[in-house]
């Protein structure tokens, strides 16, 4: 062997050394951790979608040790999309992410534990995949996934989906431990099953459905379910935060607040393959008119005769924020796209314990054809990015151990062939330039997002005493923004953040004497004052 020849052959076996340790997820989750905490640009970052801004609100609220804040005076100035501003103040989300984000609250980093969940993932991720399918096919499944255009996209947020993919995974390892030997991971995969149906009920049903399938199957063989009553037991204080939460809120446990709030704003925004015509029970802001023109054609195209149709354009639009360019076309060449290939290759005939998680992505998919949505909006199918990645990065090893057979004595030896850690590294490497700019232009894309927020946020910073910011409204107001962000205290927040409401504005002013009025303006991003008190 030459001397070039043998330093790729000790280098090989020193990576593969690196990714075997015990200390390669930590390492693994920390780069994860890194990465998002880049594109967030803080521990604070401003909420640029009304979903968002609806968990921060309903984490704030739970962080002062209620359900609920008190409602607001002259609520009509105080709507805020996603949240019932009147008689209490009640985002209409689960509770189950805004609970796990309220130490983040108290710490004074809102973003925390959405960045300790997603630090978490990525560990995991790989932990998962190299225990399923070789330490490369875990480092792969981690390149893909932490990647992909989606993930780069929406993965720095406050979204309820950076928790429930790490309960989804966690579900999967405990199942996997349990079955293994481990009696008491059984309960573990239970609470984590429970969190998931306060969080995101729908995408609770695809998480358990096939994991209650290997569970019953494995206690019927054994003709014992005391595991399995014991799960059941466990999971039930934290399934009744549901009912309670409702209830604490709202004064009734059903319907919830997340159903009640459609009735009571927007009756046409209801899941199902119908349309509520009833008229609003609240007067329309601004903010539902932009929402009602963008999501009611959605909404009305949302019918059972056109559902092959649409199953076909979600399938497409996860096809372009996973493996394309995330629909935001930007120059860059959309190389990921040769991964599908791969996609098909590794979905063959899989590791027997990855079938739950197999089987869970498309019961997620047909649950969520029960909403209507863009087919670009796939964060609804985030919990399975990772079985994605993984079938990617095992049908990329899979080719590269073809092709090692081919290959001299020598560099099939090794804790891996060789001659398949040379392909995968060559590959990885060739894939390097277009990954990094596609990180980039995340970045970009992230402040860009938060741009006009950003301004507000430095706008308010700057204003003497206490204020009330009316927000303007036009061409340039984003539909998909939120400008209008409530506090739980209302009297202790120094600045409102409230609708314009023209010449009705007086009558907030009369209300908060003590406060200056200011206009601003989401095209320009500048600050006015109204004038005197």
């Amino acid at each position: 062997m030459s001397l070039v020849g043998a330093a790729f052959v000790r280098l090989f076996d020193r990576i593969d050394q690196a990714l075997l340790s015990r200390w390669a997820p930590w390492v693994i989750a920390g780069l994860t951790g890194l990465l998002v905490a880049w594109l967030m640009g803080g521990l604070n970052p401003e909420p640029w979608v009304y979903d968002e801004a609806a968990y921060l609100l309903q984490a704030k609220i739970f962080a002062t040790g209620h359900w609920s804040a008190p409602g607001r005076p002259l609520p009509e100035f105080f709507e805020q999309l996603h949240v019932f501003v009147t008689p209490r103040l009640v985002p209409k989300y689960p509770p189950g992410h805004a609970l796990l984000m309220v130490p983040g609250i108290w710490l004074g980093m809102a973003a925390l534990i959405p960045l300790v969940a997603t630090t978490a993932t990525g560990g995991l991720i790989f932990r998962l995949a190299r225990g399923l399918g070789g330490h490369w096919v875990g480092l792969l499944t981690w390149l893909v996934w932490i990647t992909a255009p989606e993930e780069l996209y929406l993965r720095p947020s406050y979204l309820s989906q950076t928790s429930t993919t790490l309960m989804w995974l966690g579900v999967w390892w405990s199942v996997e431990r349990w079955r293994q030997g481990g009696g008491r991971w059984l309960i573990v995969a239970s609470l984590l099953v429970a969190l998931a149906a306060i969080t995101r009920p729908i995408t609770a049903i695809a998480l358990a459905l096939p994991v209650a399938v290997v569970v019953l199957r494995r206690l019927w063989e054994e003709r014992s379910f005391t595991p399995a009553l014991a799960g059941l037991i466990a999971a039930l204080p934290i399934l009744a935060l549901a009912p309670l939460w409702s209830f604490e809120s709202t004064g009734r446990a059903f319907p919830t607040p997340y159903s009640e709030y459609s009735r009571v704003y927007v009756p046409w925004n209801m899941p199902g393959f119908s349309i509520d015509r009833s008229p609003p029970r609240r007067a329309e802001i601004p903010a539902i008119t932009r929402f009602r023109t963008e999501w009611l054609p959605i909404h009305e195209g949302h019918t059972v005769a056109r559902l092959p149709a649409i199953a076909l354009a979600r399938l497409k639009g996860i096809g372009t924020t996973f493996f394309g360019d995330g629909g935001f076309p930007d120059g860059a060449v959309p190389w990921r796209w040769v991964l599908l290939g791969a996609a098909l290759i590794g979905v063959v005939r899989p590791p027997r314990a990855m079938w739950p998680a197999l089987a869970g992505a498309p019961i997620l998919f047909l649950t969520m054809l029960w909403l209507a949505s863009r087919p670009l909006w796939t964060v609804y199918y985030f919990e399975i990015f990772p079985v994605l990645a993984f079938v990617v990065a095992l049908g990329v090893v899979r080719v590269a151990e073809g092709m090692s057979r081919m290959a001299g004595a020598s560099w099939r030896a090794g804790p891996t062939p060789r001659f398949v850690s040379g392909v995968i590294l060559a590959g990885t490497l060739v894939a390097v330039p277009g990954t990094v700019e596609r990180v980039v232009r995340a970045k970009q894309q992230q402040e860009d997002l938060r741009l006009v927020q950003t301004d507000l946020r430095r706008a308010v910073e700057q204003l003497p005493g206490r204020a009330i910011v009316f927000i303007g409204t036009g061409t340039a107001h984003r539909p998909f923004e939120s400008y209008v962000m409530n506090e739980p205290d209302l009297d202790r927040a120094r600045v409102w953040l409230v609708n314009d409401r023209g010449e009705d504005n007086k009558r907030l002013l009369s209300f908060a004497k003590d406060r200056a009025g200011y206009f601003f303006n989401p095209g320009s991003g500048q600050i006015h004052p109204l004038g005197p008190r």
